[in-house]
């Protein structure tokens, strides 16, 4: 019998699912929810973002969070840093794998961390050459708006390809394009996602798809069908960008793991402890 088509699931709720609530989640609170989601057989976790508090006040307690959960064994615990101080605070706090954020939309990146792509690329080169002199560590590239943005509405596909041959020519081995309000379609999904695959096979990309429209799940299978093996969710649904008008929550964790059981893709998740 051939061995089952497997798929990573990457659980951003602590993160994504989080940031945009109006209320603030203790840091007892945000322990015990890594630790559930890692006792459902989740294996690899965004945890939070090393940002200001003024511009995400959830993520104040980071370290304290981190602090609770840094004896998880068989889990990759990540974190989002937008610059070198947001670095130096994660490697203080024992994380290790680390993603780097920017937008391919200049508008939208200008919201978010007040630069154009261009610059964050060049900070992207620096923390690069910070982390040389760290060993065991990883980062990856979280490339948002890609498949549509609020102050642009639609981006060009050859300005996602001319990003991620920036991002690959810094030595970065994984990309996830990310739908960060929603707006993708399957057959946009398709066309992105097969030309980046298609030019950099070197690179492992992931996905990222927000449910504004009801085309999560759609957009997951798409990409799925189209090659793609890595998957970011989160429990319950949960997420939004604080800088991105429009955008609901992520793809439900539950209904992925689900769709993907059904589909008999091994995804090492238990749906029954999910729900």
């Amino acid at each position: 019998m051939p061995p089952k088509e497997r798929v990573k699931i990457v659980e951003v709720g602590p993160r994504d699912g989080l940031q945009n609530l109006s209320v603030h989640v203790d840091t007892r609170g945000k322990i015990s929810l890594i630790k559930q989601l890692a006792a459902c057989g989740i294996r690899e976790m965004q945890i939070g973002s090393f940002v200001s508090p003024k511009a995400i006040p959830q993520f104040k307690d980071i370290r304290e969070v981190i602090a609770g959960i840094l004896d998880l064994k068989g889990i990759t615990l990540t974190a989002m840093v937008p610059n070198l101080q947001g670095l130096r605070d994660a490697l203080k706090s024992g994380i290790r794998n680390l993603v780097f954020f920017f937008s391919v939309s200049r508008l939208h990146n200008l919201h978010n961390v007040k630069q154009t792509p261009e610059e964050s690329i060049e900070s992207l080169k620096i923390i690069k050459r910070e982390l040389s002199f760290n060993p065991d560590t990883d980062i990856s590239v979280a490339l948002a708006t890609v498949f549509g943005c609020p102050f642009e509405l639609q981006v060009k596909v050859e300005d996602i390809l001319r990003y991620v041959e920036a991002v690959a020519a810094i030595g970065v081995g994984r990309v996830t394009l990310c739908d960060t309000v929603g707006f993708g379609n399957p057959k946009l999904v398709e066309q992105i996602t097969r030309a980046c695959m298609e030019k950099f096979p070197e690179i492992h990309f992931g996905v990222h798809f927000h449910n504004t429209r009801g085309l999560g799940l759609a957009n997951t299978l798409k990409a799925y069908e189209t090659g793609i093996r890595s998957f970011e969710s989160s429990i319950g649904g949960l997420g939004g960008c604080p800088f991105a008008p429009g955008a609901s929550g992520n793809v439900a964790t539950e209904d992925m793991v689900f769709m993907f059981n059904e589909m008999a893709v091994e995804t090492g998740i238990s749906v029954q402890k999910l729900l």
